[in-house]
């Protein structure tokens, strides 16, 4: 099944290659060249899959995961991918909301590998039911008294 996915990334080779990889496996790719853009664009259309790239001019990467999360009411999946790989900056994002994070240069199998894994798990998440809606009170049905021969 085809998923819509939004590659965020100040790079337009990156954004060429991802979009490449991913639409060749089936899915539908739209690219932002910065977080802002990007927010703008996930303001408009639905995406099963967010790729966020950390080291953007203007709003970084890491800002950009942080306005999603907190003003989103979806919780759409969002990878990291950078050319950063250090564990602070892996902890930093995954602490942020991150679903994932992969390190450039990366593979286009790489790629499809750490996409399908994300999309599968969303669509294997839980849906919380909503809450049970609240009894009213038994109401009694004779009188509180009974009488004793």
């Amino acid at each position: 099944m085809p998923h819509s996915i939004l590659v965020i990334d100040d790079d337009p080779l990156v954004r060429e290659f991802v979009d490449l990889v991913l639409s060749q496996a089936g899915h539908r790719v739209s690219g932002a060249p910065n977080g802002a853009v990007g927010l703008e664009t996930l303001g408009h259309a639905k995406s099963d899959l967010v790729l966020l790239d950390i080291q953007m001019p203007g709003m970084n990467g890491l800002e950009a995961l942080r306005v999603i999360r907190r003003l989103r009411r979806l919780r759409t999946p969002v990878m990291m991918m950078t050319a950063r790989g250090d564990i602070e900056t892996v902890k930093q994002a995954l602490n942020d909301g991150a679903n994932g994070y992969i390190v450039k240069p990366f593979t286009a199998a790489d790629l499809l590998k750490r996409v399908s894994a994300l999309l599968a798990a969303e669509s294997r998440a839980p849906v919380t039911p909503p809450p049970p809606k609240p009894q009213p009170a038994p109401q009694p049905s004779g009188p509180d008294t009974f009488e004793i021969d």
